[in-house]
This record gives C-alpha cells, sequence and structure tokens, in this order.
C-alpha cells in the first residue's frame, strides 16, 4: 500500500517534485546524499551480460530506476533519451534499472524499446517492498518510489538524487555540475 501511495505522490504531486506521500503527508525522502559514495552493484542485461556500477568509473552515470508498469516512468524515457543522445559524446552513459518487474515482462519490453541505453534488472523482482540484500533500488540506493535518478560523476561518487516524472531540468542542472552540456 505505502508503494502505491508514493507512486501516486510521485504522478499527482508534480507541483511538488522530490517529494513523496507519507501518512498522508508529502516530504523530501531521503536519498543518497551528494558527494558520498555510490554503491557498487551487480545486475544482468536482458540478454544475460553482468554489469556492474564500478565498470563504469571514469564515466558519468545516469542511473535510472524504473518499472514497465510505471507510467510516468514510460513519459520520462523520451526526454532521458534526448538528453543522453547530447551527453553520450560527453562521457555519459544511462544505466537503467528496472526494479519489481519479473523477468519475462523487463525482456519483452526491452526487446521492443527504441531507446539505445544500457537496461539491467535490480535482483528484487516483482517485490515492491523489497530491502533486502538483494535489492539495488531499496537497500542500496533508498528509491522511496519511480521514477528516480541518480548523476554519478566519473569518480563514482553521487552528485544527485532526482525523484519524479519530467526531471530534465534537473537532470541537465545536475550534469552541468560535472562539466556536461545537455539541453532538456
Amino acid at each position: 500500500m505505502s508503494m502505491i501511495l508514493t507512486l501516486a505522490a510521485l504522478v499527482v504531486g508534480q507541483g511538488q517534485p522530490g517529494r513523496v506521500l507519507v501518512k498522508g503527508k508529502l516530504v523530501a525522502p531521503q536519498l543518497l546524499k551528494a558527494g558520498s559514495r555510490a554503491p557498487d552493484f551487480r545486475a544482468v542485461t536482458a540478454d544475460g551480460r553482468t554489469v556492474t556500477l564500478s565498470s563504469l568509473k571514469g564515466k558519468v552515470v545516469i542511473l535510472d530506476f524504473w518499472a514497465v508498469w510505471c507510467k510516468p516512468c514510460m513519459l520520462s524515457m523520451p526526454g532521458l533519451q534526448k538528453i543522453y543522445r547530447q551527453a553520450k559524446p560527453q562521457g555519459v552513459v544511462v544505466l537503467s534499472v528496472n526494479t519489481w518487474d519479473e523477468k519475462p515482462k523487463f525482456a519483452k519490453w526491452v526487446k521492443a524499446t527504441k531507446y539505445d541505453f544500457t537496461f539491467v534488472r535490480d535482483p528484487a523482482e516483482g517485490d515492491h517492498d523489497a530491502i533486502r540484500a538483494a535489492s539495488i533500488a531499496r537497500r542500496l540506493y533508498k528509491v522511496p518510489g519511480i521514477p528516480t535518478m541518480y548523476v554519478i560523476d566519473r569518480e563514482g561518487k553521487v552528485v544527485e538524487g532526482l525523484i519524479g516524472a519530467y526531471q530534465e531540468a534537473g537532470l541537465v542542472k545536475a550534469l552541468a555540475k560535472v562539466g556536461v552540456r545537455a539541453k532538456a
């Protein structure tokens, strides 16, 4: 139930970006702090390749948490793709972490997608309340709801976390902090 309310707040509360609904109140969630080390993780692509965050050191990483069933996530992807195409030549990669979907749904969606960034699955398959050791989104990155994005610098440190749909302006601003130029 808390996940449903969080998702509703992300959709309905667009006038309050970066806020989630907790016990009937919109509050700022506790994301990873800017300057903290981004936790390393291992995840698998739809075609079975293993990807680790640490293998991307030296690149600026946009870490995007999403799900197939999440309408705000789907609505945000075209903007993310637009920014990625501008930023890719500047050493930026998008690692898009599918959260809370089962493997067959994830694989089918990735096969049909037009986006050209890397998609991986959070091993906490189908478990919205996963706080267990396997959860990348909840345990490692404190994701309160989706979509949530982080920008990670070339040294593996968090630049900024962004919550909610339509975060293009915030993403451009966060990328500028690490010398990457793009337009929303």
